[in-house]
């Protein structure tokens, strides 16, 4: 019916037509590419056009700043080692304690081991006095531990009995 606009007007041809095809992706490509190198190729512009520095000042800032590392990791260090030190120290003493533990327990085993008659026969060739009152009060738990606080080891008793055989 009515028509109002006309729209040959917004024709293009076909030749314009084809150079639009060719030329608007390599005009976009070069716009593209001119953006790039100048988002990640301006910090090189940026890293020419530095003053130069005196090298000697650099040289001193750099020294006294590895100086200060240098001291704050050597008081790190010492701290750490104090440390290890203290824990090796606490481990040592435990492991005494538990040794000593052991070797009183073994020392009274072994005693116990040679039984009432070896023992009783040691103390009396011996005159040690007191341990008839030993064993009267606990039996051989009390001659065994009477023994042990005289200090005297079940190889020694072994030896006196081994010299008499």
């Amino acid at each position: 019916m009515f028509n109002l606009f006309d729209f040959s007007a917004f024709e293009t041809s076909a030749s314009v037509q084809a150079i639009n095809d060719i030329l608007f992706p390599v005009v976009l490509f070069v716009v593209i590419f001119w953006l790039m190198c100048q988002v990640f190729l301006i910090d090189i512009a940026v890293e020419d056009n530095l003053p130069v520095v005196n090298e000697e000042f650099t040289h001193s800032i750099v020294q006294a700043q590895i100086d200060k590392d240098n001291i704050s990791q050597k008081a790190e260090n010492d701290h750490t080692l104090e440390n290890l030190l203290a824990d090796m120290a606490t481990t040592i003493d435990e492991y005494k304690t538990k040794t000593e533990l052991s070797d009183v327990d073994n020392g009274r085993q072994n005693l116990k081991a040679l039984g009432i008659r070896k023992l009783r026969d040691f103390c009396r060739n011996r005159e040690i006095k007191g341990y008839a009152a030993a064993y009267r009060q606990r039996g051989l738990d009390g001659l065994v531990e009477f023994l042990f606080a005289k200090q005297i080891h079940a190889y020694q008793i072994e030896q006196q009995f081994k010299h008499v055989e």
